[in-house]
């Protein structure tokens, strides 16, 4: 259980926060993505307005100033005659900058006024040899480079009346684009200031709007991060529908492992009493069929049944030690422990078994050490390891305990001088019901796989090493931030 909530926070500006799986870069990715696709499309969007516009304003330009010369143009006594109003370049002229070209030419493509160079030009000519006049003057438009500018044409016709008929006279005005350019890019830059400004607008209300659906889950998250692993109680929040569901669901999940856990607990009591209970009875049984019985033979079978019914009876006692410590690491909360009157206490209970197997307890403390977690586990971890430290120690040998520094770790330290473990065992020993193929004493092989889990429920390093000359160094390291000292 605490591994499952200490997982749960996480810093707002990390990383991870931000990382690829995070659902708040997801979101926010695809609103920018869809931002920045809306902005290309208005933008490239209000560029195209701003051409037609700027085209648009100075084609009427254009052509009002053609018909204001159009209709002024006279065949009076044989001769063409052009009156040109100065307002039909009136509106040209407020574009200083641009050049403005004019010229009058009839059908048969006599020049009546304005520049002449103009026939000379490719496309100019092919223009006024292919327009097509029509009753009402209609105002055509083409580009051409002339004269090393870019110009906008306008050409438009008219049938004037004279003695031999009626005679088609076209007039062209053309105008350099720089005026319209500049249009254009003002235009644009309008449109880009207020595409800009609504983007910025749009960002920040998606930046906003995705605050507000995450927050529900960041308080979520707080909410489980400040809870003891102990602290299967529902979760109390309000917030949208869909995170409303989410809290239900683990509300449901939470119930159901505080069921599970009060399961496991009555579990444990049950199965120590059904099965020990029994197993003593027929311990008792067999020792007095020993003492009663005259029989070699049948002493010798009922030795064995003893002998297994021990075995069995140290295995029942060590599964249920490890579902304990299982369960109390998961349902209580850790407690501050005095680790050196722990190693006293479990040295004085083991001290009588250690004399009868002719082995002495050599306890030494170079600092005073507290750590927190679960008392009952620390005192099945010790008692694992120093008995494991007897059972194979020889006769008349001394096993030393210590606690100590080292590099900012307080280390607890037993050391036997016995026949230690080969290499090829070592990454074994940690195994459930793991026993060398060497090893003739009896044993669960439970013993060190429940110090290492007990070590790893104290955030400690549980390591192996071998003593000179022989023998086995087992350090427990509380790494620096899990304990303190007096």
């Amino acid at each position: 259980m605490s591994s499952f909530l200490s997982r749960f926070p996480r810093l707002p500006f990390s990383g991870e926060y931000w990382s690829s799986k995070s659902l708040r870069f997801q979101l926010l990715t695809s609103a920018f993505a869809l931002l920045f696709a809306i902005s290309v499309i208005t933008l490239w969007a209000a560029n195209r307005y701003a051409h037609h516009t700027a085209q648009l304003s100075y084609d009427r330009s254009l052509s009002g100033s053609a018909v204001q010369i159009l209709d002024n143009v006279r065949y009076v006594n044989l001769n063409w005659n052009v009156d040109i109003p100065i307002s039909s370049f009136k509106v040209l002229a407020q574009s200083p900058r641009d050049r403005v070209l004019y010229l009058v030419v009839t059908e048969d493509l006599f020049v009546v006024t304005g520049y002449r160079e103009l026939l000379t030009h490719d496309i100019v000519r092919t223009r006024v040899e292919n327009h097509q006049p029509s009753l009402e003057p209609k105002a055509d438009f083409f580009d051409v480079h002339y004269s090393g500018d870019a110009f906008r044409f306008t050409i438009i016709s008219n049938s004037v009346n004279t003695p031999n008929g009626l005679k088609d006279v076209m007039v062209l005005v053309g105008q350099t684009l720089e005026s319209r350019l500049t249009l254009k890019k003002e235009i644009t830059f309008q449109a880009q200031n207020l595409v800009g400004l609504v983007i910025l607008s749009a960002m920040f209300l998606v930046l906003l709007s995705t605050w507000k659906i995450i927050r529900p889950i960041r308080s979520i998250n707080r909410k489980i991060a400040k809870r003891s692993t102990v602290d299967l109680t529902p979760i109390s929040l309000q917030g949208p529908l869909e995170v409303d569901h989410l809290i239900t669901t683990i509300n449901r999940f939470m119930a159901q492992l505080d069921t599970t856990l009060r399961n496991l607990k009555n579990f444990t009591g049950e199965a120590a009493h059904q099965l020990k209970t029994p197993l003593s009875g027929l311990k008792a049984q067999a020792e007095l069929a020993i003492n009663s019985n005259q029989d070699p033979e049948t002493e010798r079978y009922l030795d064995n049944v003893l002998h297994a019914c021990n075995h069995l009876d140290r295995t029942i006692t060590q599964l249920l030690n490890q579902a304990t410590i299982t369960h109390r690491h998961r349902s209580m909360m850790p407690a501050r422990i005095d680790l050196n009157q722990h190693v006293k206490q479990v040295c004085r209970d083991l001290a009588i078994h250690a004399l009868s197997k002719k082995v002495e307890l050599s306890y030494e403390e170079s600092m005073h050490i507290y750590v927190d977690g679960d008392d009952y586990a620390l005192t099945q971890m010790l008692l694992n390891l120093i008995e494991n430290a007897i059972k194979y120690s020889p006769e008349n040998s001394t096993i030393d305990i210590l606690i100590h520094q080292d590099v900012g770790n307080a280390v607890l330290t037993i050391r036997d001088h016995g026949q230690g473990i080969d290499e090829k065992d070592k990454p074994h020993v940690f195994e459930r019901f793991y026993r060398s193929p060497n090893n003739t004493s009896q044993g669960t092989g439970l013993g060190m796989a429940i110090a290492l889990e007990v070590a790893n429920n104290f955030d400690a390093v549980l390591s192996l090493e071998d003593t000179d000359p022989s023998g086995l160094t087992v350090n427990v390291a509380f790494p620096y931030g899990h304990w303190s000292h007096q």
